[in-house]
């Protein structure tokens, strides 16, 4: 009866282990796995977040844009969830050092009008779309087709913003990743990082070629102050100029 009883016992902590392992691989590859193929990180290097300063902001007393701010704390979330990285850095525009950060993993949040490093960023890619100054507005403009991408109201509660979602190589540093995330106005700039949550970051791993350098188009739309799932309504992989190397950037 005693060795039955082991026997039982044995059985029953192997098929633990084996139903804890089956689970663990399943959450695995649910989530860790596409996350990974999407951000395609250099470990060995840090997640810079940059974020740019509201135009009330002063020299004295720099002020991060709201919808910034709120961009950058949900990417760092999914980071930490998904991949298990605790340690993304967020920078102002104006504090970014391009001696010691422009070979770190960028995370580049908000566009041309208040983010400096959008810019220098972006004309180093030779992106599909890119920003347009209009008389009052930005508005996303594909550079070979002329298709416009913009915020607008069609209706009394309801309001359609864009936003452009880039990821490619970092230009000063092939072996890094940049990722960019702009809208034409605040709302779609913080709803296009939902496509990084879990669920929908498993659909964008899917669906595209992450490998190569990719550019998306998003539509966010706001119902009475709530924020629909992001919709990618354009996406094209496009190719990157390649990088000159050039020795380490001094390490702070």
């Amino acid at each position: 009866m005693g060795q039955d009883l082991t026997v039982n016992l044995v059985a029953s902590l192997l098929a633990f282990a084996v139903g804890w392992l089956g689970r663990a691989l399943v959450h695995y590859y649910r989530t860790k796995v596409p996350a990974a193929r999407v951000w395609r990180l250099d470990r060995g290097r840090r997640v810079m977040v940059v974020v740019g300063e509201s135009s009330r902001a002063s020299s004295a007393y720099p002020k991060l844009h709201e919808a910034d701010a709120l961009a950058a704390m949900n990417l760092r979330q999914f980071l930490s969830q998904d991949l298990r990285l605790h340690e993304a850095v967020t920078v102002r525009a104006r504090a970014f050092a391009m001696a010691s950060d422009a070979e770190e993993n960028l995370v580049v949040i908000g566009g041309p009008a208040h983010n400096g490093v959008w810019q220098l960023m972006a004309d180093r890619l030779n992106a599909p779309y890119s920003f347009r100054q209009f008389s009052d507005d930005y508005r996303i403009v594909g550079t070979e087709d002329g298709e416009e991408y913009g915020e607008s109201e069609s209706g009394a509660t309801t309001r359609v913003d864009h936003a452009i979602v880039l990821l490619a190589r970092n230009p000063f540093a092939a072996g890094s990743r940049l990722v960019m995330i702009a809208g034409c106005d605040t709302l779609a700039t913080s709803g296009a990082t939902q496509l990084f949550a879990r669920a929908e970051i498993r659909k964008l791993a899917k669906a595209y070629d992450t490998r190569s350098p990719l550019a998306l188009v998003v539509r966010v739309e706001s119902v009475g102050g709530y924020v629909r799932p992001p919709e990618v309504v354009a996406a094209t992989n496009f190719s990157q100029p390649s990088v000159a190397r050039s020795d380490p950037a001094p390490r702070s």
